[in-house]
């Protein structure tokens, strides 16, 4: 079987700034002697939301390994491609939540877990735009981070692939290669840096998709992390979830501040170019674990 990956371009690597997409750069670099071919690219999208530690993480993992990651940020929803991103870095990325707050203020309503166009917006098209007006590809290979024990999110991927709705096709050389988050922790051990997040935080620091349990833990832990969320509720005339509002959330880690919400032990999924954090019943995610277990061969076959 040949090396997942080694990836033919044009490519996309889709870098989250996550361990486990950081993982999947690492192994594409190394398969690839540490110079990716001049035609395979990696890009980050930043949300301004993402946590402080994620964009340095971002930063230290293309300065030690040499390789140079576009960082990208939504501008506008419409007019020319090149108007609808910004190529920025890490001393000019956002970090209030600038270009989020901007795709809100544009849609007049927030996301929620049944419109999740934060990610559509803020990282799919943006990365599409990029891909199409900087680089000037009708087509491509969009590679991400999708490990073997994340099969309920391979499935959906490669339904996308088999939909030819899209001007790429997602590669997820983590699960052609069977590598998992134990793969993904021991990997982290042994390394000299770190993204430095709990195992309950993930890059967006209070996705709505999280947990109640995770939100207010993290609220806890980072003082006025809820404001910008309240913000945006009350300027968005809508909520992020239909059970409470972040101004619920602080009241509550308020009223009760030192009492310990159950918190699972599910790692923080994040956004990538294609899913993003929120398949959250696990008794599905088993059922689709074990089906994607069950027809591997033929599925990864077919997404050669």
């Amino acid at each position: 079987m040949s090396n997942p990956y080694l990836i033919t371009g044009p490519a996309l690597i889709s870098f989250s700034g996550g361990r486990t997409s950081a993982f999947m750069l690492r192994q594409i670099l190394d398969a690839h002697g540490g110079t990716l071919p001049d035609d395979v690219v990696v890009a980050f999208a930043n949300t301004g939301k993402e946590r402080e530690e994620t964009l340095r993480f971002v930063h230290e993992c293309g300065s030690r390994w040499g390789v140079h990651i576009h960082w990208l940020e939504y501008r506008a929803r419409s007019g020319p491609k090149a108007g609808r991103y910004e190529v920025v870095g890490f001393n000019s990325a956002s970090r209030q939540g600038e270009p989020f707050a901007g795709l809100i203020a544009s849609k007049k309503y927030t996301p929620n877990s049944m419109m999740r166009f934060c990610t559509i917006e803020l990282k799919i098209r943006v990365m599409r735009d990029f891909c199409q007006d900087a680089l000037g590809w009708k087509n491509w290979t969009n590679v991400i981070g999708l490990r073997h024990d994340e099969g309920h999110r391979v499935l959906k991927s490669l339904a996308r692939n088999a939909s030819g709705k899209e001007p790429w096709r997602n590669a997820m050389p983590m699960a052609a290669a069977k590598h998992t988050v134990r793969d993904v922790k021991a990997f982290w051990d042994a390394q000299d840096f770190d993204l430095g997040l709990k195992h309950y935080e993930g890059n967006c620091d209070l996705c709505f998709l999280k947990g109640r349990g995770k939100l207010k833990a993290i609220i806890r832990e980072q003082p006025g992390a809820a404001d910008w969320w309240s913000a945006q509720e009350v300027a968005g005339k809508g909520r992020f979830t239909t059970e409470y509002s972040y101004a619920d959330l602080a009241r509550e880690v308020a009223q009760q501040p030192h009492l310990f919400d159950e918190i699972d032990d599910e790692p923080a999924e994040d956004c990538t170019a294609e899913v993003c954090e929120g398949d959250n019943d696990p008794i599905a995610r088993r059922v689709l674990q074990r089906e994607f277990e069950r027809t591997f061969d033929a599925v990864m076959g077919s997404a050669a």
